[in-house]
């Protein structure tokens, strides 16, 4: 061979690079962008909303209010909205001009009701067709008032999701000259991670393969436990309640001075949370007698902290949901700050008491100060015999041979504790054994809910996962990792497109993070990179070479 590569080494390398390219022209459509067209081939029941030709590189809607930026950058594509009259509850399809074959299926957040338009966008830009659905009906940031009726809540569970990629993928097949779809993606975090998992366990076949992160899998124990941590702040005025922020920064910031050299290493990163709990002392924050409590912990607050900390376990020891972990603290205020501090029986954020309301039926007048541990045997009951939201089914059948999964989570999630993320891997683990063939797990040090790192830690945590690429600019029309680092060993979604594709199992990923150059956000320059390793193992520095290196770390 010589220092000559063989012909079929050429031959695969540009079957590869054709393959990848994120706008290859493999299959332009020569149907008609327009309402008549999509009209002439829906099935009864099923209306066309808007078809727009995009030229222009943006796409707009009005009146979505979960998702209402919409995204900017778009190649030529065709927009799509349809409606399933019968079943009650719309989807969206971006169809790109150039199309690679590919379909990408893009998840939610929390309980959030609209066409997610914004994260297609991105999957249009890898030259994929996208898709998403508004799991039925239409709402903002935290209402829940919406879950009426039983088709709502199984339509925001799985039923609108499932309906959209199986009437999806026959509208792109079709608009794309009959052309196989010939992969299938999912990309989801939160809710999104959720309905991933949950459309693997009904549907081994549906997805080639699934990048979830911190999945909400397990709502019928998610929802009490969040209750229940409004409950450990209740009332407001009780000795043991936290209503400044600042605390919660103050904690975090402690627990960062005495937990992040615990790994060997000191990079302003809480990497180890097992040597964490084991060794942080809340003495050297807690307040006396003398002391400004303005600026400190007192016993009773510090004490509803470790009840933060620990797993939710009722009084008749039943196990709940894992507790939040060491170095989440920043963002603890998702969930206990108050709406109204003066209301000694104010429902925090007007959040913690909606599901039992809603899903679970209680009426509008319950208050989270009737909460008990009852709340979570009706969850529960009520999930399993009519919602089914919870992704819970852990031995992932045929999904083993045919698909494969890169899953991630962020170790100071305060929205979903890691810990529980890390407990449906392990669940995994034991209903099926090995899953090292198909299934990958990757926890980001420092990283919280989806994507993003408390300022005192810039923690690297982009890796193209669900809703990243528009955190950084250039915002509403980013998408893979910035800077040129759009490809394989950067970007978890095409790492993932090569695992299935081409047999390359993922061994690191390597996370970035970004500074900002100038004051007004529209512009950054690479900060540190960092690989990620499938876990149990973690990134190890070589003890030489630049911590801000992603070359100077190993997996083991």
């Amino acid at each position: 061979m010589g220092i000559f590569p063989t012909l079929w080494t050429w031959i695969s390398f540009l079957a590869w690079l054709v393959c990848s390219a994120p706008h290859a022209n493999l299959a332009r459509q020569s149907a008609g962008c327009t309402e008549d067209y999509f009209k002439g081939i829906i099935p009864v029941g099923v209306s066309i909303e808007q078809v727009q030709d995009v030229t222009s590189g943006s796409f707009t809607q009005s009146g979505d209010l979960g998702y209402p930026t919409m995204p900017t950058g778009l190649p030529p594509l065709c927009a799509v909205t349809v409606s399933n009259d019968t079943a009650g509850y719309r989807f969206g399809l971006f169809l790109p001009n150039d199309w690679n074959e590919r379909l990408l299926v893009i998840g939610g957040y929390a309980f959030l009701g609209g066409i997610n338009w914004l994260d297609m966008g991105a999957g249009a830009q890898y030259g994929m067709a996208s898709l998403s659905t508004d799991t039925g009906h239409s709402s903002g940031q935290g209402d829940m008032t919406w879950a009426t009726t039983e088709e709502r809540k199984v339509n925001w569970a799985y039923q609108a999701l499932e309906g959209s990629i199986s009437l999806g993928k026959t509208l792109i097949q079709t608009y794309y000259n009959d052309r196989a779809i010939a992969y299938s993606y999912y990309s989801g975090c939160s809710t999104g991670g959720r309905q991933g998992l949950k459309q693997i366990q009904r549907d081994p076949n549906v997805f080639d393969g699934a990048l979830i992160g911190a999945p909400a899998w397990d709502t019928k124990n998610l929802m009490p436990w969040i209750s229940k941590t409004a409950t450990w702040n209740l009332p407001e005025d009780a000795a043991g309640s936290i209503s400044d922020n600042n605390l919660f920064l103050q904690l975090q910031a402690e627990v960062l001075r005495q937990c992040d050299p615990l790994d060997g290493v000191r990079d302003n990163i809480v990497s180890s949370l097992l040597a964490c709990r084991e060794h942080f002392d809340f003495s050297r924050i807690s307040c006396d007698a003398l002391t400004n409590q303005a600026t400190c912990w007192t016993q009773a607050q510090i004490e509803t902290a470790q009840k933060m900390y620990n797993d939710y376990i009722t009084s008749d020891g039943d196990f709940v949901y894992e507790g939040l972990d060491y170095s989440s603290e920043a963002a603890w205020g998702t969930f206990l700050m108050p709406a109204d501090p003066n209301n000694a029986n104010n429902v925090r954020r007007n959040f913690d008491a909606q599901y039992e309301r809603t899903f679970m039926g209680y009426g509008p007048d319950w208050q989270i100060t009737s909460y008990n541990d009852t709340v979570v045997s009706d969850s529960r009951a009520r999930d399993e015999s009519s919602v089914h939201a919870s992704a819970d089914q852990f031995h992932l059948g045929s999904f083993r041979d045919s698909g494969k999964i890169i899953m991630y989570a962020g170790l100071a999630d305060a929205t979903v504790p890691v810990k529980h993320t890390t407990l449906y891997y392990n669940k995994t683990v034991q209903a099926m054994g090995d899953i090292d063939s198909f299934f990958r797990y990757f926890q980001i040090p420092g990283m919280d809910h989806c994507w993003g790192t408390p300022s005192n830690v810039k923690a690297p945590w982009m890796i193209g996962g669900a809703g990243q690429a528009v955190q950084r600019p250039p915002y509403a029309s980013a998408h893979s990792v910035p800077l040129g680092f759009s490809d394989a060993k950067h970007d978890a979604l095409l790492a993932l497109i090569d695992w299935v594709e081409n047999g390359n199992a993922v061994t690191q990923i390597i996370a970035s993070e970004f500074n900002f150059t100038d004051s007004t956000g529209q512009h950054i320059a690479l900060y540190r990179q960092r690989p990620l390793c499938p876990f149990p193992q973690a990134a190890v520095w070589d003890g030489k070479g630049s911590q801000d290196e992603a070359s100077s770390w190993r997996c083991a």
